[in-house]
């Protein structure tokens, strides 16, 4: 039981989370994906101060070339996403191999089978953009199933209901919290390695451009791939008007070498970043606006 307080108010929202979601299973996708939508439209109100970063992050990325009632638009088509995107995680186990067809278009799956066969791992890089949950479970499905990095719920009973819903279709979690050695070890047995790479982490991080503006990013993931010798791809899921989604997967990164190694992570890090912002730019409502992405170290937000 938790202890009273605010850690007792967090054990509450996670145990009726838990139920409500464990509820929802049941109930037919396409329901899920309309009331998701119209839960993330009641947000798009209701959360005044997630609202505020994301407006401030689409001005900052869009406002010179967007008027802004169509930043606007884009928040509020990003908040029916997310939502649709979260009712929708209580029925990923239901998915099968003979329904995933008629919900995602993975034609360019193959590719991650191709890269494998280098047997040297293969390095899925994707960020919080479309339904990555779906994303990670499709590709599953289709017979390349992966570790995939996630951070630990506060809340033991949350924890492993995620964790269930994530290793549904033969995915594994890693917890986020030092898992470079388990990355590395499943890279160098060939495996694949799925992660989430397009928030700012540590306020600490290399300031590298990204969507127009120096971002704190993470130096690690460049690291990973410079030590593992991965073959390393994007992948993202788009949502498509009639909510049926196409996997894109792209062709094996090329990173050069400069012999000096702060300099090839600056050089990988900005590359993996522009590979992200195509997608980001292409399809704006789909990305996760509403974290302090620009945040510069000990200097507030970007203006």
């Amino acid at each position: 039981m938790a202890a009273r307080g605010r850690g007792f108010f967090v054990w509450i929202l996670s145990v009726i989370a838990v139920g409500v979601l464990s509820a929802l299973s049941v109930v037919p996708r396409p329901l899920l994906t309309a009331a998701g939508a119209t839960l993330g439209s009641l947000y798009y109100y209701v959360d005044g101060r997630r609202k505020r970063i994301a407006l401030s992050n689409l001005r900052l990325v869009f406002g010179e070339e967007k008027t802004e009632a169509e930043i606007r638009q884009i928040l509020k088509a990003s908040c029916r996403q997310l939502g649709s995107a979260l009712l929708e995680f209580a029925a990923l186990p239901r998915l099968t191999p003979e329904k995933l067809p008629g919900l995602v278009h993975a034609e360019e799956v193959d590719k991650i089978g191709r890269a494998r066969r280098a047997g040297r791992g293969v390095l899925l890089l994707t960020g919080h953009f479309g339904n990555w949950e779906l994303l990670a479970q499709s590709i599953a499905i289709k017979g390349y199933p992966a570790h995939v990095i996630g951070r630990e719920a506060n809340v033991g009973l949350l924890h492993r209901y995620i964790v269930g819903r994530r290793e549904a279709h033969g995915n594994r979690v890693i917890v986020k919290q030092h898992a470079m050695r388990k990355i590395l070890s499943a890279l160098k047995k060939g495996e694949i390695v799925g992660i989430l790479c397009d928030q700012r982490g540590s306020s600490q991080g290399l300031l590298i451009d990204f969507l127009g503006h120096p971002a704190p990013t993470n130096a690690d993931v460049a690291r990973l791939i410079i030590t593992s010798g991965a073959v390393v791809m994007t992948v993202f899921l788009v949502r498509g008007p009639d909510n049926t989604h196409t996997l894109h997967v792209s062709d094996p990164m090329v990173f050069e070498s400069t012999g000096d190694r702060e300099t090839d992570v600056r050089n990988v890090t900005r590359q993996y970043l522009a590979a992200l912002e195509s997608f980001i730019r292409c399809y704006p409502e789909q990305w996760l606006w509403m974290h302090r992405r620009w945040m510069r170290r000990n200097h507030g937000p970007v203006e």
